[in-house]
């Protein structure tokens, strides 16, 4: 049985270096190209002067929308969309809200120029289990390769984590250890559940959440991939589901790793989607709607993709 821990991380008031998605398979280099991806265009990343390239998604009439905890930590003036820089309005920031009126981990905010690009369709229903994603963000590089871990779970909460050479034994977890760099990045996923009124400490949010395996080009979260989009539909008919938020990982995993197994929590647009579009309407026919494990007992905690 998996629970969740909330964990605020004393390491997160220093940032770190950043890049894209942890994407499986390969050498960590891939997935770094547009073509034939979908929302490939609508992710961007903030400019903030702390030098954090956290993540935020384009909806349409120069509105965007990221995590709060980005604008918490980082205070960014600016967002950089397909090599172009937009200055943030100062008075637009607008907090989403539950039903309940008590605020979520999201929030608007307007530039002052629009992109050159058509509103997003929101998705109106919650996707369901094994729904594939595409998840794009700007956060953490990847080490070239695999790292295998001892992990002693006899020692009660304080589990022991050993890198090893020996694979394949029942304690083992396989992984991989965060690389410096900043890259805008994409992976695929599918849905794994749901969670209403997620508490990460910035907010009760309805999300989603997928779960990261061995898996060619299957994404998981990472460090400043918070606000990044994610994706469901194919290429001709495709639609913003929800947008990254935080990830869970087990109990004592080395920080700056991503392991099978660990989790990428992400806010459900459908739930927030009518208080969207009171802001920014919604695409109107004739314009474009963008595209018309676990081992050891695992105990997950959230981490803020914020580094």
């Amino acid at each position: 049985m998996k629970r969740i821990i909330i964990f605020v991380m004393i390491g997160i008031l220093f940032p770190l270096a950043g890049r894209a998605v942890i994407v499986a398979g390969g050498d960590g280099s891939g997935n770094t190209t547009g073509p034939g991806v979908t929302g490939w265009d609508y992710t961007g990343r903030i400019s903030a002067s702390n030098g954090a390239p956290s993540s935020v998604t384009y909806l349409g009439n120069a509105w965007f929308i990221t995590a709060y905890h980005v604008k918490y930590f980082d205070n960014p003036t600016g967002v950089v969309l397909n090599a172009t820089s937009y200055a943030i309005d100062g008075t637009s920031w607008t907090r989403i809200t539950n039903s309940s009126g008590s605020s979520t981990d999201l929030i608007l905010f307007r530039v002052n120029s629009t992109p050159g690009l058509a509103a997003l369709n929101i998705a109106s229903d919650f996707p369901a289990t094994n729904t594939a994603l595409t998840m794009i963000g700007n956060g953490r590089n990847r080490a070239s390769s695999l790292t295998t871990w001892y992990v002693d779970t006899d020692v009660a909460t304080n589990w022991i984590w050993a890198i090893t050479n020996f694979a394949g034994a029942d304690a083992t977890a396989d992984g991989y250890k965060y690389a410096a760099g900043s890259t805008k990045r994409w992976g695929l996923n599918t849905v794994n559940g749901s969670i209403a009124g997620l508490d990460d400490g910035f907010g009760l949010t309805d999300t989603f959440y997928s779960d990261f395996s061995n898996i060619t080009n299957e994404a998981q979260g990472a460090t400043y991939d918070s606000g990044g989009g994610v994706f469901t539909g194919t290429t001709n008919s495709w639609q913003l589901a929800g947008v990254m938020l935080t990830v869970g990982t087990y109990t004592k995993q080395p920080e700056n790793t991503a392991v099978f197994g660990d989790e990428t929590y992400m806010a459900d647009l459908s739930v927030y989607r009518d208080q969207i579009n009171q802001i920014i309407p919604e695409p109107t026919t004739g314009a474009l709607l963008v595209g018309i494990g676990i081992v050891f007992g695992v105990i997950k905690r959230l981490r803020y993709m914020y580094q």
